[in-house]
């Protein structure tokens, strides 16, 4: 196709990279029908967002927000660290937290607006990319139900405001070479300011615009380059004021920025992009969702080839982004990765729309309608498991039940002992959570000079339950509520009941049971009586079996060993510890150099 630009076009423009973009197109030109459709996207995809955070704790990387949103502005403004690397999302949330006057659900309404956003700005994109209605509609529908995209959407992280104004800035960008305006100019400028100042990580949308001036610069030829250049004046000049905005805006971080990515996240480069399958099966769940999902991808590539050529660039930006991060040396988790490259996913889904698209056609043309969203509907249905073990995950870490329990038993003198990311997020719940949550090491060396003292009091010791957990096992009001209503029906098979510990291996400590999450709590005359009931409960707790949630356990017996020696080697536990860790596939996950520090972590 050919358009023409005012500013720096001629009567006879020669066809460019970026011709090949309906960069006209906007939502304008869905019909009612289709603009109602998008609308109802919206709506359900906003209900589905407000029933995920309703009942659901902050959890995770959430915790540190909340951490920092205690810190002054000032603090805030001129310190990066593990959890501080949003520095001005944090801010704003600061600022809502006091407007509000708390900090609970409604610090949500801003990553669930993000979220709400992405769905439009899919849509538009995909419209400029393909030029279908139809295509724009499913890329919607795909990326409004898509559980890596739900999961973040209720997130107090900066990664659904990260992928709304990542999609902002190419839209904007597409408007402005329509339209190569000042005004343009400056809102495709404006939009690139929010991305940065809301993650750093939006640098790779940043490289894919600046990249695409490039290349359209190239294809126009040398004197075509050279009026291009001259009329996208309107366009890098904000820019260029921009960069001197964010200059400003991190210039007193970059020591700290170089120190985190020192110490976390780089090695030597180019680093292996061998994590894109495992990020690929974290976007789109995995089995028959993963495999569906590439053969829609499959589908969308090819037509990309054969048809789309304007969504080739869409695939560019796509592995433009692990490009550069290996050039870095980037090295970290795979759940890192998939967060990092989180602007891409919009951009994937896209090329699946057009893959259900291009087959809906090619399986039945008159029908083509009804094959496509048959066909977005199966996907959706294999996203099903995932969306709903996020619901599960509520119910089965129910944090706010077990920290309401605890509040309400704890006493003076009394302790609260549990491994890092247990107790990193019942913090949440407390005042000071540093003097009433304590790592088990920690309450053991406190202890552990006074064992004949008269003990200061209860421990209430919090861990994940010490049972074997596995897709087909079933709570008992499940199995009945399902063959209740077909009792003379032949069985569906036989039932293996496997009951608790805190009933069987002779536990004997008080256990208190909320979903997942076991609370044991150990009393005693002297610190060394409520230390050996401690022991004596994990030694029938554990059995010696090697499951990963028992990592802590182990490495709570040795130390135990080391203070209380009872004839076992402290070794012998380490090294049960030490495989249950490598039962954990993180252990497997995280790269080379951040093996010795996975490990320095003993009671995860």
């Amino acid at each position: 196709m050919l358009f023409s630009m005012p500013n720096f076009s001629c009567t006879h423009k020669r066809q460019t990279l970026l011709d090949l973009v309906h960069s006209e197109l906007r939502l304008r030109r869905l019909s009612k029908q289709e603009r109602l459709a998008l609308g109802a996207i919206c709506l359900c995809t906003l209900l589905l967002l407000a029933a995920l955070q309703y009942g659901r704790v902050f959890s995770g990387d959430e915790i540190g927000t909340l951490i920092y949103l205690k810190k002054s502005s000032i603090y805030i403004l001129t310190h990066f660290s593990t959890w501080l690397t949003i520095n001005y999302f944090i801010l704003v949330e600061r600022w809502l937290s006091h407007l509000f006057g708390a900090m609970d659900w409604r610090l949500t309404l801003l990553p669930i607006a993000a979220a709400i956003a992405i769905i439009p700005l899919t849509a538009s994109i995909a419209l400029k990319f393909t030029g279908s209605t139809r295509t724009a509609l499913i890329a919607a529908g795909l990326a409004a139900f898509n559980p890596y995209l739900v999961s973040w959407g209720p997130a107090i992280r900066a990664y659904s405001l990260l992928v709304a104004f990542s999609l902002m800035v190419i839209n904007e960008f597409f408007r402005w070479y329509r339209q190569p305006n000042w005004w343009s100019g400056l809102r495709c400028a404006a939009a690139t300011l929010l991305l940065l100042l809301v993650h750093l990580n939006g640098v790779y949308t940043v490289a894919f615009v600046i990249l695409l001036l490039v290349a359209e610069s190239i294809s126009a030829g040398f004197a075509g380059a050279r009026r291009f250049l001259w009329g996208s004046r309107t366009l890098w000049i904000p820019l260029a004021g921009v960069a001197i905005i964010v200059g400003a805006a991190y210039w007193r971080l970059l020591p700290d920025i170089a120190k985190v990515n020192r110490e976390w996240g780089t090695d030597t480069p180019p680093t292996s992009m061998g994590y894109l399958p495992q990020v690929f099966t974290t976007y789109m769940g995995a089995g028959y969702a993963a495999l569906l999902s590439a053969v829609l991808l499959v589908a969308g590539c090819w037509s990309a080839l054969r048809e789309k050529r304007a969504l080739l660039l869409l695939c560019g930006a796509i592995i433009l982004a692990p490009i550069l991060m290996s050039l870095q040396g980037v090295s970290v988790q795979t759940s890192a990765f998939a967060r990092y490259l989180i602007c891409s996913l919009p951009l994937l889904l896209i090329l699946m729309a057009e893959g259900i698209h291009w087959l809906a056609r090619h399986i039945w043309m008159r029908g083509a309608t009804i094959t496509a969203w048959g066909i977005t509907a199966l996907t959706l249905m294999c996203w099903m498991p995932c969306m709903q073990a996020q619901f599960l995950a509520k119910k089965q870490w129910p944090y706010a039940q077990v920290a309401a329990f605890l509040r309400a038993q704890m006493q003076k003198g009394d302790a609260i002992v549990a491994g890092w990311n247990i107790g990193f997020t019942l913090g949440q719940f407390f005042d000071h959570p540093e003097n009433d949550i304590m790592l088990p090491n920690n309450y053991v060396n406190k202890v552990a000079n006074h064992l004949d003292a008269p003990a200061p009091g209860r421990v209430f010791y919090v861990t994940g339950l010490a049972i074997f957990n596995g897709h087909d096992n079933m709570l008992p009001n499940n199995y009945v509520n399902k063959v209740a209503n077909h009792l003379d029906a032949p069985a569906p098979g036989r039932v293996f009941y496997v009951t608790g510990p805190a009933i069987l291996n002779g536990r004997k400590a008080h256990i208190q049971n909320f979903g997942q999450t076991e609370v044991t709590i150990y009393s005693g005359p002297t610190a060394r009586a409520l230390l050996q009931e401690w022991r004596e409960d994990l030694l029938n707790r554990t059995e010696g079996r090697v499951y990963a949630p028992f990592q802590g356990d182990y490495q709570l017996l040795a130390l135990l060993e080391e203070r209380l020696p009872s004839g076992q080697s402290a070794d012998h536990w380490r090294l049960l510890a030490e495989g249950c860790r490598l039962q954990d596939p993180a252990a497997h996950d995280a790269p080379r150099h951040l093996q010795k520090a996975a490990r320095s972590v003993l009671f995860p």
